[in-house]
């Protein structure tokens, strides 16, 4: 009879599995925080993947985009592939008022050229840039009224007497007051020079 109440046959059994109850809680919350850290969306890994593919996204899903920001008297144009990170370009300095009017790019798979028009005033910069818009050289500069056209394309989106061209180039049009107009055409984006457009009311 004593040996039936004071049998611990049990103990061990009983023991055992709560520690292996309190082990599975411990390394699930371990798991799970690991996870939290770690994994998901907003976790370490993830977040430094995507930081290092944006900075190292150079491919066609790469997006070139420019921005004036105030740099104490001057004006810098950068440059990102991503959108968040932004790098200074090399550039000629101008004044804090030098704004970026607009950007343009042949788009050309094998030494791509791009344009910059910036504006201060009434005071026009065309630069441009062989290497990605890392850096820009001025290559023209002009006074006018306002653009009525600054783009990369055909002459078919210029007005029907303001001078045709085939293929493709880059294009800018201003107003200089009065009824002049002018047009600049060019497939390299690289030598620019200015010739009489007719009047073309838009």
């Amino acid at each position: 009879m004593n040996k039936i109440f004071f049998n611990k046959r049990g103990e061990g059994h009983i023991k055992t599995a709560v520690i292996i109850i309190i082990a599975v809680v411990l390394g699930g919350l371990l798991i799970a925080g690991a996870y939290m850290l770690f994994g998901g969306d907003n976790g370490v890994l993830t977040k430094a993947s995507t930081e290092v593919n944006a900075l190292m996204d150079y491919g066609e899903n790469a997006s070139l985009r420019y921005v004036s920001v105030q740099d104490g008297n001057r004006t810098v144009l950068r440059y990102s592939y991503d959108g968040t990170h932004w790098f200074d370009c090399q550039m000629p300095s101008y004044s804090e008022t030098t704004t970026v009017y607009g950007t343009m790019t042949d788009n050309a798979e094998e030494n791509p050229v791009s344009v910059a028009l910036l504006k201060d005033g009434s005071t026009y910069y065309i630069l441009s840039s062989e290497d990605g818009g890392i850096s820009w050289t001025q290559k023209y500069n002009f006074n006018a009224q306002s653009i009525t056209h600054c783009y990369y394309g055909t002459s078919a989106q210029l007005p029907n007497t303001a001078g045709s061209f085939s293929g493709e180039r880059f294009v800018i049009r201003y107003w200089a007051g009065g009824q002049t107009y002018y047009t600049m055409t060019t497939p390299t984006g690289l030598e620019w020079k200015a010739g009489w457009s007719d009047m073309i009311l838009i």
